[in-house]
Formats: C-alpha cells, sequence, structure tokens
C-alpha cells in the first residue's frame, strides 16, 4: 500500500478541514451531552451553521495572528503529523 494519494490537496491542511473537523468533534459531544448516546444526524441542515461559525473563527484567528502566520504553522504542522501517523500506521 503507498498510503494516501492525493495528500497534496491537504498540505497544508485546509482551513475548511480544520472547521469540519471541529464541527464533528462538536456533534460527537452533543450525541453524548445528556450522558446517554442520541441518534444525532450530521447533516448541513443541522450542523451547517456550526461548520460556518468555526470557519469563521477560525478565519478570524488567522486574521488577528497573521504578523506570525500561526494559522499556517498549524495548518502545515496538522499536515505533517497526519502524514507520520498515515507512514507509521502502514509500516507495521
Amino acid at each position: 500500500d503507498e498510503g494516501i494519494i492525493h495528500h497534496k490537496y491537504f498540505n497544508p491542511m485546509p482551513i475548511k478541514v480544520i472547521a469540519l473537523v471541529l464541527t464533528t468533534i462538536e456533534c460527537c459531544i452533543d450525541k453524548w451531552l445528556q450522558g446517554l448516546k442520541e441518534d444525532i444526524k450530521s447533516t448541513s441542515a443541522t450542523y451547517g451553521t456550526v461548520y460556518h461559525g468555526h470557519f469563521g473563527l477560525l478565519q478570524r484567528f488567522n486574521e488577528w495572528t497573521a504578523s506570525y502566520k500561526l494559522l499556517d504553522k498549524i495548518c502545515v504542522n496538522l499536515h505533517n503529523m497526519a502524514r507520520c501517523v498515515e507512514q507509521c500506521s502502514f509500516s507495521k
């Protein structure tokens, strides 16, 4: 196995992907919010505003820290760590 074929589209990790991961985490938390797992659908109708909220906050964070290029560094680091995990898991 050669691993992920289209990794170039995720180098650096797109902000939209980070917003989607944050939205997915929030959905998972919501499923267990009452202490029992509830069947909550993760659709654009139910979590679209959550996604756009995360995306907007990431964009604002990028603007606020632009002089440090902090979000750019985070995106590169996320890509590199994902590639490291992917390579390590396939080497076994």
